[in-house]
C-alpha cells in the first residue's frame, strides 16, 4: 500500500482542486472543462477508481491527524502536552478546556467531514463503472469502510452529528442526527464493508494497508462497545479472532518498529513512506522524541505522567517501550546520551512508543513508521471486556491472560495469570490503560466507562459536557440547523 498512496497522492490533489473549483462555482460542471477532473470525465475506469479510493485515505496524512496523533493522549490522565507554552494550539487540550472557537477543534472536524465527503464521492459513482466485480466489491468496501471510521472519530468526540450519505442533492445546512442515528448509521457502514471486504490473508503483499473485512469488524466491536451492545461486540470481535489472520507480535518492543509495520499484530494502520516530501512521511516520531537541541533528537511533547507509570505492575517489561524515564537509553543511535529528566520539565519523562529502539537518521521529520489505529491485541481486550459483561468468565480470563503472557515475555516472575477470582472489571480497566497506553484511547475509555470524572476530575474535566468536544463556532455560524453540545 504504501507504494500506492505515494502515487495516488498526485491524483488525489488534482481531485482535491477538482472539489475546490466546485465549490467556488456552482456552474462549474456545466462548462465540459478541459483537463479539469469532474463527475463528468472522471469515474469512468477502474483506474479512476482506485484513484477515487486512495483519495479516500488522504486525510489521515495531514498534519493534525499524524505529526500530533498525540493530541488523543493529553486529554487523559496518562500525558500532558509538556514544553512550557511551545504548541500553544494545544493548550486547551492540555487542560481540558475545550472551546468552540479552537481552531484545532474546527480541524479535527473538517478533515473527518473531509473524509466523509471523499467517500461519498466513492460511493456515489464508482457502482457505475464497468469494471471486474471483485474489484468494484473491495473499493466500494473500503469507502463504506472509512466512512464509519471517520463517523465514528466524529461520534466519540461530539455524539450525534449530521449525517451525509451522498454528494448528490446533499442539503446545504444539515441537522444534527441523534447520537444513537449515528451510531446506526456507522454500523451500517461497517457491517457493508465487512460483506464487501476480503480477509487480510486474501490481499497481496502490494495491498496489505487497505481496510479489510478483519478492520471492519473489528472497528465495529468497538462501536457495540460504545452502544453497551455486549453480545454485539463479542460476537463481531470473535468473527475477527476465528479468522486467524491476525496474532499478537511475539515481542511487545517490536510493536512500533518500522520493520514490523503492517505485521501480524496490524488490523489496521495508516500507512506512510520514510525520507520522501513531508507529505508523504511520519513525522510523529519527531514530534514525540526526546529534546535536548541534538540534530537526532525532537521536540519532546506529549510527557507521560507519573500516574501512567504508576499503573504498571512492578517488573512489566512494557514499561520500558511505553515511557523513557532518566537514565533510559532510547536507541542504539543515541546511545551516548542517556535521556535526562530535564528534556522533559513537565513530567520528567518522555514518550516510548514509536521512539524507543527506533533510529531515524535525518528521516525522524519524515519517518516510514506507520500509526497503529487497531491492533490486535485492543481486539482481544474488546472481546475481554463483552465477555464479562456477558457473564462468560472463563472467555473474560482467557484473553486477559494472552496479552499478559505477551507482555513477560517468558518472565514467570512478573505478570502472573489471572486466575477469575479477582475484579475482572478493575482488570479491564488496567490492562486496557497499560497495553493501549499513549495510543489515543484512554480518555474515550474513560467517558465511555462513567469513570472520567472521577478520574479526570481534578485535571479539569467538566462531566456537565458528558466527555464531548464543543460543535466548531465556525460551523454553528454558517450553519444555523446545528445546535451546541451541553456545558458550552
Amino acid at each position: 500500500m504504501k507504494t500506492h498512496i505515494y502515487i495516488a497522492k498526485i491524483t488525489s490533489l488534482a481531485f482535491l482542486l477538482f472539489v475546490s473549483s466546485c465549490q467556488k462555482d456552482e456552474g462549474f460542471l456545466d462548462k465540459s472543462p478541459n483537463g479539469v477532473l469532474s463527475t463528468s470525465n472522471f469515474y469512468k475506469t477502474p483506474g479512476d477508481a482506485e484513484a477515487a479510493a486512495i483519495a479516500s485515505y488522504t486525510i489521515m496524512h495531514d498534519f493534525w491527524m499524524k505529526s500530533i496523533a498525540f493530541k488523543k493522549d493529553i486529554i487523559s490522565d496518562d500525558a500532558v502536552k509538556g514544553q512550557g507554552v511551545d504548541l500553544a494550539a494545544l493548550s486547551n487540550f492540555d487542560n481540558l478546556n475545550f472551546s468552540a472557537t479552537d481552531g484545532v477543534n474546527q480541524t479535527i472536524w473538517g478533515l473527518f467531514y473531509k473524509g466523509v465527503y471523499l467517500t461519498n464521492l466513492v460511493l456515489d459513482y464508482v457502482p457505475d463503472i464497468e469494471m471486474e466485480q471483485a474489484q468494484k466489491n473491495r473499493i466500494l468496501g473500503e469507502a463504506y469502510f472509512l466512512r464509519g471510521f471517520y463517523y465514528y472519530n466524529l461520534v466519540i468526540r461530539y455524539g450525534g452529528v449530521p449525517v451525509v450519505s451522498s454528494t448528490k442533492n446533499a442539503v446545504s445546512t444539515p441537522a444534527r442526527a441523534t447520537t444513537e442515528a449515528t451510531w446506526a448509521f456507522i454500523e451500517e457502514n461497517l457491517t457493508n464493508a465487512a460483506e464487501l471486504l476480503p480477509w487480510r490473508n486474501q490481499y497481496s503483499s502490494a495491498d496489505l494497508g487497505r481496510a479489510d473485512k478483519g478492520a471492519s469488524l473489528a472497528l465495529l466491536g468497538n462501536a457495540f462497545l460504545f452502544q453497551e451492545k455486549w453480545q454485539n461486540a463479542f460476537d463481531a470481535y470473535d468473527q475477527v479472532i476465528e479468522s486467524t489472520n491476525y496474532s499478537l507480535q511475539p515481542s511487545f518492543g517490536d510493536l512500533f518498529k518500522p520493520e514490523y509495520d503492517n505485521g501480524v499484530e496490524s488490523v489496521f494502520e495508516i500507512q506512510y513512506r520514510g525520507g520522501e516530501e513531508f507529505s508523504y512521511g511520519n513525522g510523529f516520531n519527531f514530534w514525540v522524541r526526546p529534546r535536548n537541541g541534538s540534530t537526532i533528537f525532537g521536540l519532546g511533547f506529549c510527557m507521560p505522567t507519573q500516574d501512567l507509570v504508576d499503573e504498571f505492575e512492578v517488573g512489566d517489561p512494557r514499561l520500558r517501550y511505553t515511557v523513557i524515564r532518566e537514565g533510559d537509553i532510547i536507541s542504539e543511535e543515541v546511545k551516548d546520551f542517556p535521556f535526562q529528566s530535564a528534556w522533559a520539565p513537565e513530567t520528567g519523562m518522555s514518550f516510548g512508543k514509536y521512539v524507543v529502539d527506533v533510529p531515524v537518521g535525518g528521516n525522524a521529520e519524515r519517518h516510514e513508521q506507520n500509526l497503529k489505529q487497531i491492533r490486535y491485541a485492543e481486539v482481544l481486550l474488546g472481546y475481554a471486556e463483552a465477555a464479562y459483561r456477558l457473564g462468560n468468565t472463563t472467555e473474560t480470563v482467557a484473553k486477559l491472560n494472552l496479552i499478559r503472557q505477551r507482555a513477560r515475555g517468558g518472565n514467570a516472575l512478573v505478570l502472573p495469570d489471572l486466575t477469575g477470582s479477582e475484579d475482572l472489571f478493575a482488570a479491564i480497566v488496567h490492562e486496557r490503560r497499560v497495553e493501549l497506553a499513549l495510543e489515543g484511547k484512554r480518555y474515550f475509555d474513560l467517558v465511555r466507562w462513567g469513570l472520567a470524572t472521577q478520574e479526570l476530575g481534578p485535571l479539569g474535566y467538566q462531566s456537565a459536557r458528558q466527555g464531548l468536544y464543543p460543535i466548531p463556532q465556525t460551523e454553528l455560524d454558517v450553519n444555523p440547523s446545528l445546535t451546541q453540545n451541553p456545558g458550552y
